[in-house]
């Protein structure tokens, strides 16, 4: 008698079912073994510090000399610190810190990161290389810690991306541009260009000429500022300390001007406030702005000559103005024995003036 097989029917419930498990339990144990991966090298989940990764390790880069005439820097998520010296050479050191669970974690991603630094011709180029984590990984990434001591005849150019510069009594002219990064210089001086893309930059005690150019980033400058020429984008600009020729233009930021000196102007915002303290120099001057007020104090002695409009805002003088030619919408006057030409226009925003004994 012969026998014959059933038929494979499709797959029974159960099967699957089981199946699903055994590929839900899969994923889980994945999951944990990722999760305690990172709270074991790294200490971090998702850039959230937990405290855990209790062991750094810190590498050092020897210190190297260089007779150069210009230096290249360029990094991610690394910091860089520039120190102005007065000796002939570049002076480059630093050191690679890596964090982890363990004291052997932290300094195998200490080791991810390669220094190259290389002199051709009169450039010195130093290379901060990163070797890639897996493309899911999260938490607290190894980074190289820079320092460059420059003489004042070298010229510098630093690009990072998630990376800070810091500038201290430099006197060296040169160019920081960064992306997510910040620039901090403190008592430098000569002329600097500087590029920002979400970065702050704050200057104290600076004595030089300033470009600027940022998105998303706020510009403090205080001291002795010969030239200041700045371009922003959702960015405020502080100014303070003696200043000289000034030139601003933003689109949705604020513009403070403090000084006790006779400036130059040349301010325009699509969506700021604009605010001036101080003394104007012989010549034309403007002020404008589209929705943005304008506060204007002007120190004694004054001679200007004021022409003022607003289209849909309001102006507000002193009284001893009022009987000049005034309205509510421009004002034509002339303070002292005129000389310096201050033109100030706003669509819809509003014109103060005050005068203050300095």
């Amino acid at each position: 008698m012969r026998t014959t097989d059933p038929p494979i029917g499709p797959e029974r419930p159960v099967e699957r079912q089981m199946g699903r498990r055994l590929l839900g339990i899969a994923l889980i144990l994945g999951g944990l073994g990722w999760l305690l991966f990172e709270l074991l090298s790294r200490g971090t989940i998702a850039g959230i510090d937990l405290n855990l990764a209790r062991s750094d390790s810190a590498q050092t880069i020897p210190a190297q000399r260089f007779t150069v005439a210009r230096v290249e820097v360029s990094g991610v998520n690394d910091q860089v610190i520039v120190n102005g010296t007065t000796g002939e050479e570049v002076i480059v050191s630093g050191s690679r810190l890596g964090f982890g669970w363990a004291a052997n974690a932290a300094a195998d991603a200490a080791a991810q990161i390669d220094v190259h630094i290389e002199q051709r011709g009169d450039t010195l180029y130093v290379n901060v290389n990163h070797q890639p984590w897996a493309p899911w990984s999260f938490g607290r990434n190894p980074y190289a810690r820079l320092e460059l001591a420059l003489p004042p005849d070298v010229t510098f150019n630093i690009s990072l991306v998630s990376g800070d510069v810091t500038l201290r009594q430099t006197a060296a002219s040169g160019t920081v541009s960064t992306i997510s990064g910040d620039v901090v210089a403190d008592g430098a001086r000569g002329q600097l260009t500087m590029n920002t893309t979400s970065g702050d930059i704050d200057l104290r005690d600076y004595r030089g000429s300033l470009r600027v150019t940022t998105v998303s980033g706020d510009l403090t400058a205080v001291g002795q500022l010969d030239e200041v020429i700045a371009q922003t984008t959702g960015g405020d600009v502080k100014l303070r300390g003696e200043l000289g020729a000034i030139q601003i233009t933003t689109v949705s930021g604020d513009v403070e001007i403090d000084t006790a000196e006779a400036v130059r102007l040349a301010v325009e915002t699509t969506n700021g406030k604009v605010s001036f303290t101080g003394r104007l120099a012989n010549g034309q001057q403007r002020l404008s702005t589209i929705s943005g007020d304008m506060a204007i104090t002007l120190l004694a002695p004054v001679n200007a000559n004021l022409s003022f409009a607003t289209v849909s805002g309001r102006i507000d003088v002193p009284d001893q103005l009022a009987v000049q030619a005034f309205n509510r919408r421009s004002l034509t006057a002339t303070i002292g024995e005129g000389g310096a030409a201050l033109n100030a226009t706003s669509t819809s925003g509003n014109i103060t003036l005050r005068l203050r004994e300095p």
